[in-house]
């Protein structure tokens, strides 16, 4: 594990504790997951387009889009951990595939695809690294990026709370960020009461 970037080292040590399984994508629950992938499809029409999911874990991001019978025209899974790779092989999707990558070493060397997602791939990366993983991700997009994050709006004592190995980011900040970038900025925090925030920025208007 002490080999591993300080941003991959909690997923290390969770995949060597649950193996390739839900457990090791340090969700909270099944639940939450599934909420902050809701979001994402309130926001963003996938349907018939090409995703790249960065941080994909074992692919339930695609599993969800199958069941709501979103159909993608094509799914790019990639995760660093090969543990979770493995398992996500295993299952059998539609026009899906998936890469063991990690991506900030490779973000000059992303295919260019419709849209690019990015769930809670985020929150163990301090934020400078976060805020350059996102200019990457919409530079190699052509619809949109859809991503989330730990608020630090969530009016939570953060003395009451333990968030490791996750941590809030600037609300604020990354909102102005990402509008110097495009005008067409979705942005919700409701879904589970200000905990968690996310964001869809895309090239146009939010029709596709």
């Amino acid at each position: 594990m002490s080999d591993s970037p300080h941003y991959l080292q909690p997923y290390q040590e969770a995949v060597e504790n649950y193996g390739g399984t839900f457990d090791a994508t340090l969700w909270h629950s099944k639940e939450g997951q599934v909420k902050r992938f809701e979001v994402f499809c309130s926001f963003a029409n996938f349907a018939n387009h090409s995703i790249l999911d960065v941080g994909c874990g074992i692919g339930d991001f695609a599993q969800y889009l199958i069941e709501k019978q979103i159909n993608y025209s094509s799914f790019h899974g990639i995760d660093a951990m090969a543990e979770m790779i493995n398992t996500a092989n295993t299952r059998s999707f539609p026009n899906a595939r998936f890469s063991v990558v990690d991506i900030v070493k490779t973000l000059d060397d992303l295919p260019r695809v419709d849209w690019i997602t990015c769930s809670g791939t985020l929150n163990a990366m301090g934020e400078p690294l976060a805020i350059k993983i996102i200019d990457n991700l919409y530079a190699h997009c052509t619809l949109g990026l859809a991503f989330n994050f730990l608020s630090d709006q969530s009016r939570r004592d953060p003395n009451s709370e333990s968030l490791e190995p996750a941590s809030r980011f600037h609300t604020v900040g990354i909102l102005e960020h990402v509008l110097q970038k495009t005008p067409h900025v979705a942005f919700t925090q409701t879904y589970m009461e200000g905990h968690d925030a996310t964001i869809v920025m895309t090239k146009n208007k939010l029709d596709q």
